[in-house]
């Protein structure tokens, strides 16, 4: 069994601890090792590059990748804007002879700064065999449509993060594949849903997210799938803002990558932690009591005898007794 550092940042301790639960279950389903950093601090997130000339945003990931230092070879960091700052101090660490000298004062001891630092796709790639996964899977995402957002700081930027096609990745799109989803190119996969500015000026992040939102609808997608807390946030929880402020009625559900995945392995939504998010998944799984029907009834067809007579099953039933039915009717067939 594989194992990594784990570093789940301030989100996935709070606002989007669904991302950490469901990031834990599809790890423990394949095999995958995930020790928690030990007292881990906050990355510095957008604010700290800003301050103490521009250090603070350097040296609060590098404690964190000294702690990492001392475990294993590989920190893995889900949240994209986590990932991105302990990435870039990482950089600026292995150039700047200073920043260094500076930190280990602080630490008292030598730095370890040249720990391997992943995102969940990457680790998820690695680890994760796409045909053991279409096995696990059985198809069961068939028909639903899913549209990769990777938002615009997971790819970028290129010189520092150096992961995937920074106006094209595609590095989501081959385990959720294997689900039995379908992917349909999703133009609007880096734009911007307007980040933290939903602090300062909301109405950025409204009309930004829309946006995003409305061309996935014109490109028939049942959800968007993410690896960031902030757009995850910005694009589910503000979608009522949104509805309110521009009089849409949009309802999309937006899904991080790790609540696809295991939806595609047959674990609850509520499990996953999905029932959390402010828009339902009703569309999709309404989809997936399909797809089962249908497999239950090929299924029954396989197993008939050549030439044996006789209705195939009622599908109606096969969707009510199955899993995906059930969960489908406690999420209240919403859209």
């Amino acid at each position: 069994m594989s194992a990594y550092s784990y570093f789940p940042g301030c989100s996935l301790t709070s606002t989007a601890i669904e991302y950490d639960t469901s990031f834990r279950l599809v790890a423990e389903e394949f095999g995958i090792g995930l020790d928690m950093l030990e007292d881990w601090n906050c990355c510095g997130a957008s604010p700290a590059p800003h301050h103490w000339g521009g250090n603070l945003g350097v040296f609060l990931p590098a404690r964190n990748l000294h702690i990492a230092g001392a475990g294993h070879q590989a920190m893995v960091a889900p949240c994209a804007g986590c990932y991105t700052r302990h990435k870039y101090a990482q950089q600026q660490l292995v150039r700047n002879e200073e920043h260094r000298t500076k930190v280990e004062n602080a630490l008292h001891e030598p730095l370890r700064y040249q720990t391997r630092i992943m995102n969940i796709i990457e680790l998820f790639n690695e680890e994760i065999d796409p045909e053991e996964m279409s096995r696990r899977a059985r198809s069961r995402l068939e028909n639903v449509r899913l549209g990769t957002y990777y938002g615009c700081v997971l790819t970028r930027p290129a010189e520092v993060l150096g992961f995937d096609d920074p106006k094209d990745p595609v590095s989501m799109e081959p385990l959720l594949a294997a689900t039995g989803a379908e992917i349909p190119y999703f133009p609007f996969k880096t734009e911007c849903c307007g980040s933290y500015m939903g602090l300062a000026k909301k109405e950025i992040v409204l009309r930004a997210s829309r946006r995003i939102i409305e061309v996935a609808l014109e490109c028939g997608i049942d959800a968007l799938v993410t690896a960031c807390p902030l757009c995850h946030q910005n694009l589910d929880l503000r979608q009522g803002q949104i509805n309110r402020a521009f009089g849409t009625k949009y309802e999309l559900p937006v899904l991080y990558l790790s609540q696809a995945l295991g939806l595609g392995l047959g674990m609850a939504p509520e499990e996953l932690g999905i029932d959390a998010h402010a828009v339902g998944i009703g569309r999709v799984m309404r989809k997936m009591a399909e797809a089962e029907a249908q497999e239950s009834e090929n299924e029954a067809r396989r197993q008939r005898p050549a030439g044996a007579a006789g209705r195939s099953p009622d599908k109606e039933a096969a969707r009510q007794a199955s899993p995906a039915g059930t969960a489908m009717a406690r999420d209240g067939e919403s859209t």
